[in-house]
């Protein structure tokens, strides 16, 4: 249907023409039916346009329900662990600390949260042993005194710098013993990263020294399981080092996936958005798409009065839930959810020319754009109708085409038959005139003088004798074709020697052409070649051959006969070495008053229809009749009969 308009602009009208010369009638039905259908396509249109907009209408309401009740949701989190699709995170933030779930889910926060630090001053005398005096045993010794004490803060910086002075003293196995205390203590950083971190970091860094590799291994990747569960959290500049440090001692890449990332640079956003004082975070209520990640995320948040909390969803949880929200309540209809750039969110954007319907976020209040596309409506009736008007469109002209074929068929196949007819006549006249000719030749020179010698007298009598024999066979040829065609033509079927009918018909052949140079060869199988046939008609055929080899030998003289035998039929053939017959002629030149461009090139005579006539006969005796050749080369005509037992 779409491609009516195209289809009236261009041919159609050319068609119309040809209709109003063809059929006046038909050309009317066909300028009505397509104006009709035109008007149904526009009907089907604005049909199409009225669903498209309900359905995004009702998309929008489902979208606003959905995001209301997540709202609801962050208000009171009632969330379980099957809540959280891969790219979901729900955050709260506050000014004092950032906590996310599901745990893991971000593999680093904005910024850490406060924890307790030992304080630097008291370890004073230690650090001055160790660096200002170089006395690593009395710097040992207050670090053992130290981490002992019940503070555990300052123990927990006591057995930092103690696992540091063993293993500048290369006591690595003591200093192992003293990460794996260190490791046990929880609630406490140096330098704003968790003490347990930093003491199984610490070991890490001694079995690598050691080449303790099976050690090694399994603490490093104890250390990422840790990692990728969320249990230290830490900021990007902290998770980046321990992300390096992990990455080298397991020989692989350890850091966590595009989704995770993307979800923590979403996060990072909203934490920088809120502690600036964006306007946007003083409405209680606030949506947002942003890049991050080379992803698209969605962010829904609402402020309260010690800070935001906030929902992050990546494209994955766009599709599953508010694609799916929006499609069942589109339905039939195809949507799909798009950023204010026009870069797709979730769903397969509608093809160019595709009828749709755009709801701009500015216009919703929903994060998205909001598409919506359908195929062309069916309409019960209106299809109906149009299948109706289109199935006798079709008809009319297949109608009128058809008709168009047949008639210039027919009279193309008149034309044609009038072209051979009037070709026939005028080879059957110029046949005639060639003995009549001859015959009044030769009379008026008997006539003119009485006293010639005996020998031109019976010189001139046999070329009389001659053209009234040529005559005589174009007249029976003529009679005995129209005969075969008029099914008059009675055969009389008897058992035959093939090979002395060809003997015969040979010699008869050879003694009419020896004079102008022809040679005829023949050569036959040994012994008889029994067929049931009429002697005469037969004969008439091979006569036809040889002497439609003659015509078309060219400069060649020589004509070939064969006679072979088979175990159930009998093959006779004639060949010439003349000018052959053209391949697009070959079809046709058993058609009766056919003759070939080279008769009609070359000035030979014939009546067009010799094969045609060996055609009727070897038909009537239940045989073939076949012609190989090669262009420039000659021919090759062949009957095959059924062989008599």
């Amino acid at each position: 249907m779409a491609k009516i308009e195209g289809w009236w602009r261009a041919p159609g009208r050319l068609l119309i023409l040809f209709l109003l010369v063809v059929s006046p009638p038909s050309a009317t039905l066909v300028v009505l039916g397509v104006r009709l259908l035109e008007q149904d396509r526009a009907l089907a249109r604005q049909r199409q346009t009225e669903i498209l907009e309900h359905a995004s209408d009702l998309g929008v309401r489902a979208l606003e329900q959905d995001l209301a009740a997540l709202a609801a949701k962050q208000a009171v989190p009632s969330w379980g662990a099957g809540d959280f699709p891969q790219d979901l995170v729900l955050v709260s933030i506050t000014r004092d600390k950032i906590l996310a779930s599901p745990p893991g889910r971000l593999p680093y926060f904005p910024t850490m949260p406060p924890s307790q630090e030992p304080a630097a001053q008291i370890f004073t005398e230690l650090e001055s042993q160790e660096y200002a005096h170089n006395n690593l045993e009395k710097a040992l010794e207050i670090a053992c005194r130290l981490s002992a004490a019940a503070d555990i803060p300052l123990r927990a910086g006591a057995l930092v710098r103690q696992g540091r002075l063993l293993r500048k003293l290369n006591r690595p196995d003591e200093a192992l013993a003293v990460y794996q205390r260190l490791a046990e203590i929880r609630s406490v950083a140096i330098d704003g990263t968790p003490v347990d971190l930093v003491a199984r970091k610490a070991r890490c860094s001694v079995l690598a020294e050691m080449s303790r590799h099976a050690e090694l291994l399994h603490e490093a990747s104890s250390i990422d399981s840790d990692l990728r569960s969320g249990k230290w959290p830490l900021d990007q500049a902290t998770y980046e080092q321990v992300v390096e440090r992990l990455s080298r001692w397991l020989n692989a890449d350890v850091r966590s996936d595009d989704e995770r990332q993307a979800l923590a640079e979403g996060v990072d956003w909203l934490y920088r958005r809120w502690t600036g004082g964006a306007h946007n975070f003083a409405a209680a209520q606030g949506r947002e798409l942003i890049e991050a990640g080379g992803k698209t995320l969605t962010i829904l948040w609402t402020s309260h009065e010690s800070g935001v909390a906030a929902l992050v969803a990546g494209p994955e949880y766009a599709r599953t839930e508010w694609l799916h929200a929006l499609q069942q309540a589109a339905q039939p209809a195809r949507a799909c959810l798009l950023a204010a750039s026009g870069k797709p969110v979730a769903g397969d954007p509608p093809a160019d020319g595709e009828r749709r319907v755009v709801r701009p976020a500015a216009d919703t209040g929903l994060p998205w754009t909001v598409v919506v596309a359908g195929a062309e409506e069916t309409n019960g009736a209106l299809a109906a109708r149009r299948r109706s008007l289109l199935a006798g469109l079709v008809a009319v002209l297949m109608l009128v085409v058809a008709g168009s074929y047949f008639i210039w068929r027919a009279v193309n196949r008149e034309m044609a038959a009038a072209r051979l007819q009037s070709d026939f006549v005028s080879a059957v006249s110029h046949e005639f005139r060639t003995p009549l000719t001859t015959l009044r030749q030769f009379s008026e020179l008997l006539a003119e003088d009485e006293e010639l010698p005996r020998e031109t007298q019976r010189r001139y009598h046999a070329g009389q004798v001659r053209a009234v024999g040529r005559l005589q066979r174009l007249v029976e040829a003529l009679l005995d074709f129209g005969r075969m065609e008029g099914g008059r033509r009675p055969y009389r079927l008897e058992p035959m020697d093939a090979g002395a009918l060809v003997l015969a018909v040979t010699d008869e052949f050879r003694s009419e052409v020896v004079e102008r140079g022809f040679t005829v060869e023949c050569s036959r199988d040994a012994g008889a070649a029994m067929v049931q046939g009429d002697a005469e008609a037969l004969g008439r055929a091979l006569y036809n051959l040889l002497d439609n080899a003659a015509k078309y030998s060219g400069d060649s003289r020589r004509i070939e006969v064969t006679l072979r035998r088979a175990q159930d039929s009998v093959s006779l053939g004639v060949r010439d070495h003349g000018v052959g017959i053209p391949a697009a002629e070959k079809r046709r030149i058993f058609q009766k008053f056919v003759r070939g461009s080279a008769a009609k090139s070359q000035g030979i005579q014939g009546t067009g229809i010799g094969l045609a006539m060996v055609r009727h006969i070897v038909r009537a005796h239940g045989g073939s009749v076949s012609v190989q050749n090669t262009p420039g080369a000659g021919s090759t005509f062949t009957i095959v009969l059924p062989a008599k037992e």
